[in-house]
């Protein structure tokens, strides 16, 4: 029987494989980079231009709740992934929402120590 025409760098799609929606794509880059990185870029900020707390400090909370938003809604409504392929739980979820507050309380005190040191 003859295989339908297909270029060998197609990726043949196993039918235990659904197709992923656009929008779920979307937020595991926000959770996975881009909330990261607004995160980073205000604390970036913070130090090298804010004096007392400001707009910018709420934005980075917002980035770190916006996190762990986006995960949530990632595993409850488009069937989000670990690392290792499988389905995500809630109690991955709330690993994910433990390390990411710790690690955010830290980093914010670093950022805010930094700048009353004037160390950067």
């Amino acid at each position: 029987m003859a295989q339908p025409d297909r270029s060998p760098h197609q990726p043949v799609e196993t039918p235990s494989e659904a197709p992923q929606s656009p929008a779920g794509c979307l937020l595991r880059l926000y959770w996975m980079i881009g909330g990261y990185l607004i995160a980073v870029l205000c604390g970036v900020s913070i130090v090298n231009h804010h004096g007392d707390f400001s707009l910018v400090d709420v934005i980075y909370w917002l980035a770190i709740i916006g996190i762990l938003a986006a995960r949530w809604v990632d595993i409850k409504r488009f069937s989000g992934t670990r690392a290792d392929g499988q389905l995500a739980t809630m109690r991955d979820w709330q690993t994910h929402a433990i390390v990411t507050v710790v690690a955010g309380i830290i980093g914010w005190i670093v950022i805010h120590f930094v700048r009353w040191q004037g160390l950067w």
